[in-house]
């Protein structure tokens, strides 16, 4: 059956909405100059529940423990947020209070990492919505599902999925991730849990806006350094979250 690149789209993800992503100012500068995004293994990642499914003990007929850590270790992530502008996303990803949010959209992020002469494009590239489940939901998701259920059709679109599943808690940060599956094992080991993409800045970038706690100092220092980084820039701005600007009280 011919596979098509809109396949490899997850969970009724819209290409055409805004996607954003918060950075410190220092990862904001090193995506910057080095065109580059970067998409880390999810070992990496906080969350112990990452990755669930293969996580679990396994045992085969003999009572012997399966390690699927090989199969973990092929996969990549980076993830984006719905969310335009939050004060727990600036709190969580910004922590020096001086982040950069960039957006995009879903179609132009998905189109970066999508290498189209990559003969093996339709098993390893992946744009997914993430959807949230309960502990219960997780359990029972574990007992109807084998893992030849997940690997049915051998398309790894079973695999990207489980990457887009995660707890409840996590609801406030209503993720889209790109993921990409990278089976040569000797290169795997060569990337140290790193995968790095090249990208067009100024293709990708839509808007850069700056952390609503900054300085009207600092605001604009970072505006001028970021402006230096690019040929014709995007639009540049600060976040108004935390602007206070409400009408003054009438006395009449």
């Amino acid at each position: 059956m011919f596979h098509k690149k809109e396949d490899n789209i997850l969970n009724g993800l819209d290409l055409d909405i805004k996607l954003y992503r918060i950075f410190t100012f220092e990862r904001f500068k090193e995506l910057i100059t080095s065109n580059e995004l970067v998409l880390v293994n999810p070992e990496k990642w906080d969350d112990p529940f990452e990755n669930f499914f293969l996580k679990a003990n396994a045992y085969d007929r003999e009572g012997n423990i399966v390690d699927f850590s090989n199969i973990r270790e092929m996969w990549y992530g980076q993830c984006w947020t719905i969310n335009r502008d939050t004060d727990a996303m600036w709190r969580i990803y910004s922590p020096n209070k001086n982040g950069v949010r960039i957006s995009t959209t879903a179609r132009k992020l998905f189109n970066a990492i999508y290498d189209e002469d990559d003969k093996f494009a339709s098993l390893k590239y992946f744009i997914g919505k993430v959807n949230y489940a309960t502990k219960d939901e997780l359990n029972t998701f574990m007992e109807k599902n084998s893992f030849w259920n997940i690997a049915i059709g051998g398309q790894n679109d079973g695999f990207a999925k489980l990457l887009c599943i995660k707890r409840e808690a996590f609801q406030h940060e209503n993720e889209v991730r790109i993921l990409i599956n990278e089976n040569d094992e000797e290169k795997n080991k060569n990337l140290n849990g790193l995968y790095k993409v090249k990208i067009d800045k100024n293709t990708l970038i839509d808007d850069i806006c700056l952390d609503p706690r900054l300085t009207e100092d600092e605001y604009r220092k970072m505006e001028l350094e970021i402006k230096s980084l690019f040929y014709s820039g995007p639009k540049i701005f600060q976040s108004d979250l935390y602007k206070f600007d409400l009408p003054p009280i009438d006395l009449e």
